[in-house]
């Protein structure tokens, strides 16, 4: 098992030297918002990719936005757990809630320029929860590309507090 923790790392190492200067911005992009090296690219290229209609095996964003909400979920359930001892259970489902509303996670997705990364067709229509939505995905991608502690400090130090 320790093995496959190193793979990531060294297939990266090696691909490294293809890439563009395009890719090359767009990872040095990436790991400003997240505040770390990212290891693997492919991830980060998905969370950030459009369906795009003529491209129907193309992988998008939606199902790192799917398991990006159920991460952050846990991320903001702990938190509330472990800072408010004394809370009832509604009290922090509605604390919850006011976190992880579409509108904040819209606004979060905004604040940190996610939407401009988005690779899509220029000629389509955004909707108006694609930075909620974006900022989701790279919740799922930095959960599957590192593991969930990192995770779990990188939303709560770095991307859910400002800088």
């Amino acid at each position: 098992m320790r093995f496959r923790k190193y793979l990531p790392k060294f297939l990266l190492k090696q691909k490294s030297s293809a890439l563009t200067n395009e890719e090359i911005e767009f990872i040095g992009k990436v790991n400003k918002i997240v505040g770390f090296n990212i290891q693997n690219p492919d991830l980060y290229r998905e969370a950030f990719s459009m369906k795009i209609p003529s491209e129907k095996s193309k992988k998008n964003y939606e199902r790192l936005e799917f398991l990006g909400d159920a991460v952050l979920g846990s991320i903001i359930s702990c938190y509330l757990y472990l800072n408010y001892p004394h809370a009832n259970e509604g009290y922090m489902t509605q604390m919850k809630s006011k976190i992880v509303n579409r509108k904040n996670l819209n606004k979060l997705g905004e604040e940190l320029g996610l939407v401009q990364l988005l690779h899509h067709d220029k000629n389509s229509t955004l909707s108006e929860n694609i930075a909620g939505n974006v900022f989701e995905a790279l919740i799922g991608a930095i959960f599957l590309d590192v593991d969930y502690e990192t995770c779990k400090k990188t939303v709560l130090e770095r991307i859910l507090t400002p800088t």
